[in-house]
């Protein structure tokens, strides 16, 4: 006998297998991106509704709340973003979310408080985690963390990432991050930053209501200013984020200045920068690029998780100790993710580190005065310090680089290329010559029209003759590859199937034993039921409608790399989580061959490639590909 979906339906209601969505909340109201006039508030309802806020300034003597202010928006949804504005400096307010369904049904908060951030002079509170991720161990870990931080009464949360374990799952954000944090996270904004666990998933973005672009962005909050860089991307010297983040701090006024970002530019942790416990480990990832920024421009403290651990060094600069000029870095992991061990030998930069404990981090800061705790979940204060800044410096220790811009490195016959100077009162200098500029190079007026290979090398000056760091750029003139002609192109490509064990990097794929091969109309990790450890090859052809210079990306957890007509062009190698990476190609029109090779390690998996036009990533269509 066969039976309907309906009846199927029902019985799975009946046993408690599924449960029909009733008018509630699925995300209490929480709190994001305070400033001295304005806070967004936030929820998540099971059904579209209503959205409105109530809210007040607190008052002297009262009986009831005051909520004689109101703000909604027109329409009805899922999910409900709130700006209020206008509020007034370092002042406590009353709020209460208010949802109508279509059913009529109206669902109301609790009233909870926040307060607006302090003003420049104003002494502040705030606690600093990361790693909140749930694991089987210990899953208590971020609630009870939670609840202890609301205990301290903080002006706001900073979170250096994974806020989650799979950031593609949207129970982890409505059933661990946001139900076990809600009571803390209803009061006290939070300021987060992207993990790998986050995977740069969409449902981070409509979660965290951070500045644009979201991946960075600063605040400043009392004398204080927070730099917010996303490490899953890249930070070398020439990335956009290492850019914006000179000119940031090279513009910054404030006091104190905090770095927060995922990954460790320095970390004694066992086993994620090499095997202590069976050779060398590497103590840090590549987020020290960013270290001499930090040592540039006076950064006081760069926090960050990714290691489940805690650790603080001693102030460091210019890669030794220095008590006088050196950046504090403090990697605080723990609260919520596995814990981890470190090297088994003491790393010459460790000032104080805490093996295996769930922890969170405080700060209170006034003028020039800091003080310091790390907390384990029984309340003890295992790490402390205090410190006083003298001759705090708010002039430019050195300028801003400049920006070369181009649309790319390779061109066939001419290409424009222009340069953007930081700050109107500086002059940019250049040389075509591979020599470093000096003031007696060429000024920018305009920009420059190249016709054969030029390496660029371009420096900004202040009106004290301050000089910049050194930017170069390699422009190469390039003849397009030749194609190649199909008789009878067959849509789609050839996949080969590997079974691996415990890869960090891709394998020479040509000495493994093949497990199976196909042919499939896309690209595509999606080919086999198990979760790790495997490694594809894809193999065939792509087609160009035009002559041109063309950006191939993979976008791969883990690794990847690109070849066409069996020259590498995108290198995305290496044990990582989701991770985006291009390379550029100069190509006849037509048929060119193409080989992309991907390894799954553990943990999280993906895979896509394609092109990328005016920064939209288009993956080839099975028209396009060829056997």
């Amino acid at each position: 006998m066969r039976i309907s979906s309906f009846t199927v339906l029902l019985i799975l209601i009946m046993t408690g297998q599924v449960s029909i969505a009733q008018d509630s909340f699925l995300v209490k109201p929480y709190l994001q991106y305070a400033t001295k006039d304005a806070i967004s508030v936030l929820w998540e309802t099971t059904n579209p509704a209503t959205t409105i806020v109530r809210y007040g300034e607190a008052l002297l003597n009262a009986k009831e709340p005051n909520l004689a202010l109101e703000k909604k928006l027109t329409g009805t949804r899922f999910f409900h973003e709130v700006r209020l504005d206008n509020l007034k400096v370092h002042t406590k307010y009353l709020y209460q979310v208010v949802s109508k369904f279509p059913d009529g049904k109206s669902i109301e908060s609790e009233v909870y408080t926040f307060s607006t951030a302090v003003d420049d002079d104003d002494a502040f509170y705030f606690a600093f985690i990361g790693d909140t991720q749930e694991n089987p161990t210990t899953p208590w870990a971020w609630e009870k963390i939670a609840k202890q931080i609301f205990g301290k009464r903080p002006n706001f949360i900073v979170h250096a990432g994974d806020l989650v374990d799979d950031g593609h799952i949207k129970f982890h954000w409505t059933d661990r991050f946001f139900k076990k944090g809600q009571e803390t996270m209803s009061r006290y904004p939070m300021f987060t930053t992207l993990g790998n666990h986050e995977g740069d998933s969409p449902l981070y973005y409509q979660y965290m209501a951070n500045p644009a672009p979201e991946y960075y962005y600063s605040i400043n909050y009392g004398n204080a200013q927070f730099f917010f860089i996303d490490t899953n991307r890249d930070v070398s010297e020439s990335s956009e984020q290492y850019f914006w983040l000179e000119g940031a701090l090279a513009n910054s006024k404030a006091t104190w200045k905090f770095v927060i970002h995922h990954h460790p530019p320095y970390s004694a942790e066992e086993n994620d920068h090499g095997d202590s416990w069976m050779g060398k480990s590497k103590k840090g990832t590549h987020a020290r690029d960013l270290v001499p920024l930090y040592e540039t421009y006076g950064v006081d403290f760069c926090l960050f998780g990714h290691t489940h651990v805690y650790e603080r060094t001693w102030p460091l600069f210019k890669n030794a100790i220095n008590m006088n000029k050196g950046v504090i870095y403090i990697n605080s992991g723990g609260a919520g993710g596995g814990l981890e061990d470190f090297d088994p030998v003491r790393s010459w930069f460790t000032r104080e580190l805490q093996r295996k404990t769930h922890h969170y981090c405080t700060f209170a800061v006034y003028d020039d005065y800091l003080s310091f705790n790390a907390i384990s979940t029984d309340n003890n204060i295992f790490d402390s310090f205090q410190l006083t800044k003298k001759n705090n410096k708010t002039s430019f220790v050195q300028p801003p680089a400049p920006i070369i811009n181009a649309e790319s490195k390779i061109f066939i016959k001419q290409l424009q290329v222009s340069m953007e100077t930081r700050y109107p009162a500086h002059k940019t200098y250049y040389t075509l010559d591979g020599t470093n500029p000096t003031q007696q190079s060429a000024v920018y007026e305009s920009p420059l029209i190249l016709s054969k290979s030029t390496v660029i090398k371009a420096r900004s000056y202040d009106d004290k003759g301050k000089a910049s760091r050194v930017i170069v750029k390699n422009f190469e003139r390039k003849s397009p590859q030749l194609a190649t002609k199909l008789r009878n192109p067959k849509r789609g490509v050839s996949y080969k199937y590997y079974k691996g064990s415990n890869w960090n990097m891709l394998p020479d794929f040509s000495q493994l034993t093949l497990t199976k091969h196909g042919k499939l109309m896309t690209i595509t990790e999606d080919v086999t039921e198990e979760e790790n450890n495997y490694g594809l090859v894809f193999e065939g052809y792509f087609n160009v409608s035009e002559t041109g210079v063309f950006t191939l990306y993979t976008e791969s957890d883990d690794g990847s790399k690109v070849y066409v007509n069996k020259k590498l062009v995108v290198d995305n190698d290496g044990s990582h989580a989701m991770r985006l990476r291009k390379g550029e190609v100069a190509l006849e029109k037509g048929w060119h061959h193409l080989k992309v090779e991907y390894y799954q390690g553990g943990g999280g998996k993906g895979l896509n490639f394609g092109l990328i036009t005016n920064d939209y990533k288009r993956p080839f269509h099975p028209n396009d590909l060829s056997h």
